[in-house]
């Protein structure tokens, strides 16, 4: 193994060290059953959220390549840069004028919000990468607009599965704009978030650690997507 590679080996497990043997050494790893009711509800109500970013995804994804899709695309990727309490914040008129706080409905639009510009950069990335020239055939052929989106699929399926997945995961995550909008029923991040608050750090962290386990796994699969997407 080479010098640099020995160094970036290191840093890697050093860094991912930080986050498990302090608290897996200090703390027993217990799960309760409200956990387990709560992960229930994330995965549910992420994976809603997830079949409405998608779509939404793909067409401002295709539509953004061109100008004024292209010129507009800031209003949709602007709220990576944003404190989510803020975007809860934001939303919050919307949510209390419609009744909807502290229902599933709140916490969909919440993670739709948030997930949207990932899965739209994941999806845009993809398409840029297929080059003019994929789209000048096309349109050479007559495929244009709407009639384009099927197709250009086939040619990107691993970035789809990919933007898929971290959309989903980025609802999973998101705790800031749930705060605001509904904190019940509960979801992953808020249990934790209040545990943490009612009793320290036991209680939580054996979930904590079992949903990093988790984001490691996915984190290789999509690792593996992206080596056979470039042929590797």
């Amino acid at each position: 193994m080479e010098r640099f590679q020995l160094y970036v080996v290191v840093v890697i497990l050093g860094y991912f060290a930080i986050l498990t043997v302090p608290a897996v050494l200090r703390y027993p790893l217990a799960f309760t059953e409200e956990f387990s009711e709560a992960l229930v509800n994330t995965v549910v109500l992420s994976t809603i959220s997830t079949l409405i970013t998608l779509p939404l995804a793909l067409v401002l994804a295709q539509g953004s390549l061109r100008s004024p899709g292209r010129t507009l695309a800031p209003l949709v990727t602007a709220t990576v840069s944003v404190p989510h309490t803020a975007i809860g914040v934001l939303l919050a008129p919307l949510v209390f004028g419609a009744g909807l706080v502290d229902t599933p409905a709140a916490i969909v639009i919440a993670m739709t919000i948030v997930s949207l510009p990932i899965g739209f950069t994941a999806l845009r990335s993809a398409l840029v990468s297929l080059g003019t020239g994929y789209f000048e055939f096309l349109a050479g052929m007559g495929v244009t607009g709407w009639r384009v989106i099927p197709i250009a699929i086939r040619s990107i399926r691993s970035a789809v599965v990919i933007s898929a997945i971290l959309s989903w995961f980025r609802a999973f995550s998101e705790l800031g704009a749930v705060l605001i909008l509904a904190r019940r029923p509960t979801t992953i991040g808020v249990y934790i978030f209040e545990n943490f608050l009612a009793w320290g750090a036991a209680p939580v962290v054996g979930g904590s650690v079992a949903l990093l386990a988790l984001a490691v796994a996915v984190g290789f699969l999509i690792e593996r997507l992206t080596g056979v997407a470039r042929g590797k």
